[in-house]
């Protein structure tokens, strides 16, 4: 069954492309749970950076879904080659891996 992204969430970063900044949109999509399975799901966008189209991190609960797909984010951002900022600053917010202290102890 196909969802359509709920956008929950959404940030802003800017985008240094040659010296010409642009816009690069983040949209985190409400968690949603899928039976049989008993998995949660959450999608998102990266819009303005490829690949193009919702993804979606799983979890056993809404929670966690939220959790890993900041996490996702985080890392496919960490590992572009473009140079984001976020509120001015050279970071995206995002934590880069289940281990940044965004996401708390361990």
């Amino acid at each position: 069954m196909e969802h359509t992204l709920e956008v929950i969430a959404e940030r802003n970063l800017t985008l240094d492309s040659d010296g010409t900044e642009e816009v690069l949109t983040v949209q985190i999509g409400r968690p949603y749970y899928v039976e049989p399975d008993g998995v949660w799901f959450c999608p998102f966008n990266v819009i303005g950076l490829l690949p193009k189209g919702t993804r979606r991190a799983g979890g056993v609960d809404a929670i966690q879904a939220l959790q890993l797909a900041l996490v996702m984010i985080g890392a496919e951002l960490s590992t572009s080659s473009k140079s984001l900022k976020w509120g001015g600053e050279p970071s995206t917010g995002f934590p880069a891996s289940i281990h940044d202290p965004v996401l708390g102890p361990e």
